[in-house]
């Protein structure tokens, strides 16, 4: 049996910026934060072309309709394949709140009510590899793909994108041993797992405002907790 790390993938990463910072506010929150740029690609499977999906004048775009090319491309091309993102209760919350902000709907109601199949190599690194990720806390993207021997640039939201995918597949054969006979429906089970009993990770957005019940639950942050 293909193992998911060895089979097809897709991979959306984000970038956002605060037009109003607010006094004394630290860190990204995705409640506050606007969509300034966007990519999601695909790949078969390791090897094959890592192809990029970009709406036509994206990089122009304002937040609300970026958002919208965004779940319309991840509702095309992500469906029945996982999908890589780093920080996901940042990234899709930042999403879903853009969404909801210019066209009144979820990003559930935008894939059709299809549920997401995510892996987050945040949260995979941080709990599959424990010792050193405490000893070193706050792994971006950058720090991750150096430690799992990823070559690969970080300068664009493109090359983020990409990253992650090659990540997450690096991540898959490195603890092989104890993914072994998990489908990506049962890992993203259990990070939803995982991140709720951490209950105060390290993540940035995590700890800024006030703790509520809500913030544990992954991959995206339901609107309950405004």
């Amino acid at each position: 049996m293909t193992q998911w790390y060895e089979g097809p993938l897709a991979a959306l990463a984000l970038r956002a910026h605060r037009p109003e910072p607010e006094p004394g506010a630290e860190g990204a929150d995705p409640e506050r934060d606007r969509l300034s740029a966007a990519a999601v690609v695909t790949q078969q499977a390791p090897g094959a072309p890592v192809e990029l999906h970009i709406p036509p004048g994206a990089p122009g775009l304002p937040a609300g309709p970026m958002a919208d090319c965004v779940a319309r491309f991840l509702a095309a091309h992500a469906a029945g394949r996982p999908l890589v993102v780093m920080n996901a209760p940042y990234d899709l919350t930042l999403l879903d709140r853009e969404l909801r902000r210019h066209r009144n709907m979820p990003l559930a109601s935008c894939l059709g009510g299809r549920g997401m199949c995510v892996l987050d190599p945040v949260l995979l690194d941080r709990r599959l590899d424990r010792p050193s990720a405490a000893a070193d806390p706050h792994r971006g993207l950058a720090r991750l793909c150096d430690r799992y021997g990823i070559s690969a640039p970080v300068e664009t939201v493109q090359d983020e994108a990409a990253a992650a995918l090659a990540l997450a597949r690096a991540l898959g054969r490195h603890f092989a041993p104890r993914l072994a006979g998990l489908t990506p429906a049962a890992l993203h089970t259990l990070q939803a797992v995982w991140f709720a009993a951490e209950a105060g990770g390290p993540t940035a957005w995590f700890t800024s405002g006030a703790r509520r019940a809500a913030d544990h639950i992954w991959p995206l942050r339901p609107m309950t907790a405004a």
